[in-house]
């Protein structure tokens, strides 16, 4: 086992380097002067900043091309960080002042923000909305795309694959699950690619134009870790109990893996925990299609008609 870890562990260190599409801490677009709306980005899980090109078409669609964008960004959370070294109480407190910072900054230039947050990437935004002025939250609307949970069940798929290339680090066992068509039978979240049309549009979307993936016996691969995931969000969750007031829409993925099935009425429920007036919109897909253009478009009009 030791032996296959190692060989793992290996192949996922070398694609921090070579997945250029994905790996880019690029985090601001087009050009403030032309504009007095900021859009701001907060990566989920794992995420880059870079991801926020997958949702340029639908914002240009409802805002044009001048536009500004800026991420959250971090050296700690740079996509050239294993994941592991990530998750660290100091690195996430450095997020939460990041978000403060930036939107404090954005406060002073702009008249009014969009804050997306990408799945989990909302547990950092709400520990950080206390630490946000009441200007910067009058000006402020936001969209949660890809709805995560806020306690992520363990799987079998954990115990099967930590026998095989699983470690610890800072107490969490990690493991790498494979990516494939075939195994969404088991798995709806393991998908390499989506067969994507809408009206006469065409397109082959690939899971490694979003997210992190790595080559190992003609698979795709990542790291993950679900005590790990619970014991971020939970840090998040307890800090700051003040509810999120801003108008705020939601995408929720109706056959996301990560909410096990749930109901609409309990997904919904943990949703108005944080945000206690949501607009909410149910697509029939799992959490990394649920980004596809026409969903994203789909949450700006409804944020535009706030």
């Amino acid at each position: 086992m030791a032996v296959l870890t190692e060989c793992f562990k290996k192949r996922y260190l070398a694609s921090l380097d070579y997945y250029k599409s994905f790996y880019d801490d690029l985090n601001e677009y087009g050009n403030p002067a032309k504009t007095d709306h900021a859009f701001y980005f907060i990566p989920g899980y794992n995420g880059v900043p870079g991801q926020i090109r997958f949702a340029l078409p639908s914002i240009a669609r409802y805002h044009g091309s001048d536009i500004y964008i800026r991420c959250l960004h971090l050296e700690a959370f740079s996509a050239k960080t294993p994941v592991w070294e990530k998750f660290t109480k100091e690195n996430i407190e450095q997020k939460h002042k990041a978000i403060a910072q930036d939107l404090i900054e954005l406060d002073e230039h702009f008249r009014t923000i969009t804050i997306i947050v990408n799945s989990s990437g909302f547990y950092d935004f709400k520990a950080a909305y206390d630490q946000i002025p009441v200007t910067v939250k009058a000006k402020s609307q936001l969209a949660w795309i890809a709805c995560a949970p806020d306690w992520m069940e363990e799987s079998a798929w954990e115990q099967f694959f930590y026998k095989i290339n699983g470690f610890n680090h800072n107490e969490y066992p990690w493991f790498a699950y494979p990516n494939h068509n075939a195994l969404m039978v088991i798995n709806k979240e393991c998908s390499a690619t989506k067969r994507w049309q809408h009206g006469s549009q065409k397109k082959t979307f690939f899971k490694t134009d979003l997210e992190s993936r790595f080559h190992f016996g003609k698979l795709l691969w990542d790291y993950f870790s679900f005590p790990s995931y619970n014991w971020m969000i939970q840090h998040n969750t307890n800090k700051g109990n003040t509810p999120i007031e801003i108008p705020t829409v939601v995408l929720v993925a109706e056959k996301d893996g990560y909410w096990w099935g749930k109901s609409r009425e309990t997904i919904a429920g943990v949703i108005r925990k944080y945000i206690p007036r949501p607009k909410i919109l149910y697509k029939p897909t799992t959490h990394l299609w649920v980004t596809v253009p026409e969903h994203l478009s789909a949450t700006l009009e409804c944020l535009q008609r706030s």
